[in-house]
């Protein structure tokens, strides 16, 4: 009987998680935008104030910003999580949508491996209930 190889595992992402919120006039809050995040404005106008970052042996404080409807500020490159201050900039509802970055593909597949190294090594003749040289945890 002819043995067709098994194709190689695709990795599948999940969807990039977003979540919305909803800002009543005057109301502002404080995001922790992860990095590869983006913020967008999907209802109204909001005003952005970022937090100060560290560059070397100084603060710097990014300009504050506005966005509008259908306007979005893209985390781009940024290596770490950024403090935002989102304001309401109207008399009227906003709404914003946080929507962060897929996570990178790979996680998965390195347990899967891992998990299967360790099984494989098992003898399954030994009494003692041996990994290899390793002995079993209890």
């Amino acid at each position: 009987m002819p043995q067709h190889p098994t194709p190689p595992a695709t990795p599948c992402t999940s969807p990039a998680a977003a979540v919305t919120l909803g800002l009543t006039p005057g109301q502002s809050l404080w995001l922790c935008l992860p990095p590869g995040s983006v913020l967008h404005a999907t209802q109204g106008e909001v005003s952005l104030r970022f937090a100060p970052r560290d560059c070397g042996h100084a603060l710097h404080t990014p300009p504050q910003a506005r966005l509008g409807a259908g306007e979005h500020l893209a985390g781009g490159g940024a290596t770490q999580a950024a403090w935002v201050q989102v304001a309401n900039a109207l008399h009227c509802r906003a709404e914003i949508q946080v929507i962060e970055r897929t996570p990178a593909p790979g996680l998965w597949r390195q347990a899967r491996h891992l998990l299967r190294t360790a099984l494989a090594g098992r003898d399954e003749t030994a009494q003692d209930h041996t990994f290899g040289n390793v002995p079993a945890l209890r």
